[in-house]
């Protein structure tokens, strides 16, 4: 398996970008209904929303190649924990194409950004999406569980 990480140098890269994270923001839109939660930020996010931190310091956006496919999406940023106040590599998205899941590709791109940093890594995942199987098998710690309860 071959995966490489291609930085947006392109508009066609940018409107790539912005086509996928809106797939993975709708897909959490899904996830958040099936719970019985009606999320505004995530009904009403498009491709702007998707763009607005491309360009800006400490934001990094790939596109995922597996092979010669263009797949997903990986967006990080480096920033301070709000746990310890420590420096960390934050993944905000990682979206990886429906048709290319369960192939491996996620894992892979979490164990290469793992490899190209020093820094602690942490993310969210909402609304007990599958994603969540993944990092726990990476053996990520849970550190937040976040839950509702409806009236």
């Amino acid at each position: 398996m071959t995966i490489k990480l291609k930085k947006l140098d392109t508009k066609s890269d940018i409107d790539l970008f912005a086509k996928y994270k809106v797939s993975l923001i709708k897909l959490h839109q899904q996830y958040a209904e099936k719970i019985g939660l009606n999320d505004q930020k995530v009904k009403e996010y498009d491709e702007n929303d998707a763009i607005r931190h491309i360009g800006k310091s400490n934001y990094y956006q790939f596109i995922i190649i597996y092979n010669t496919q263009e797949v997903g999406i990986i967006e990080y940023n480096i920033e301070t924990s709000d746990i310890d106040n420590l420096k960390i590599l934050y993944i905000k998205n990682i979206f990886i194409d429906s048709k290319y899941r369960k192939l491996g590709i996620g894992k892979a791109v979490l164990l290469e950004i793992r490899k190209q940093t020093n820094l602690r890594i942490e993310l969210e995942c909402w609304y007990g999406m599958p994603a969540n199987d993944l990092y726990k098998n990476l053996g990520m710690k849970e550190i937040k569980t976040r839950y509702i309860w409806n009236q």
